[in-house]
């Protein structure tokens, strides 16, 4: 299972360009080490939800989440990203496949709320829009 990190400028950047506050609840789905939803609760105030298949990142998560001092507001599940519940999150963030992205997207407008704000690193969601630097 071939795994990238987003790079932590780019967390911060993603986040930022969400417009996370303290009062959004930010999953990440494919977190890896849980770095986007750890910066989100350090440094934003947020509450965060990881979602990742692979056990090893899963440990590596809560171990991360524990060294930054935000287990109270973060928690991580392995669960598969189809088949997982996100209706609270006010946020989602991404770096997965563009496949996965496009696979993705109707379960996203099926289970999200309207107003929540989808930040994908590197690739869209099939519609076109990307935002340059």
């Amino acid at each position: 299972m071939h795994w990238e990190p987003t790079p932590h400028e780019v967390v911060k950047e993603m986040l930022a360009l969400a417009g996370v506050k303290s009062g959004d609840i930010v999953y990440d789905l494919g977190c890896g080490d849980g770095r986007i939803v750890i910066a989100a609760a350090r440094d934003f105030g947020a509450r965060g939800v990881g979602i990742d298949i692979d056990p090893q990142r899963i440990a590596e998560s809560q171990e991360n989440a524990k060294a930054a001092g935000v287990t109270d507001r973060v928690k991580f599940r392995e669960d598969d990203l189809f088949e997982a519940e996100i209706r609270e999150a006010t946020v989602v963030t991404l770096f997965l496949w563009p496949s996965l992205n496009l696979k993705l997207r109707p379960k996203l407008q099926k289970d999200l709320k309207p107003g929540t704000r989808i930040v994908s690193y590197i690739h869209d969601m099939g519609t076109g829009r990307q935002r340059s630097r």
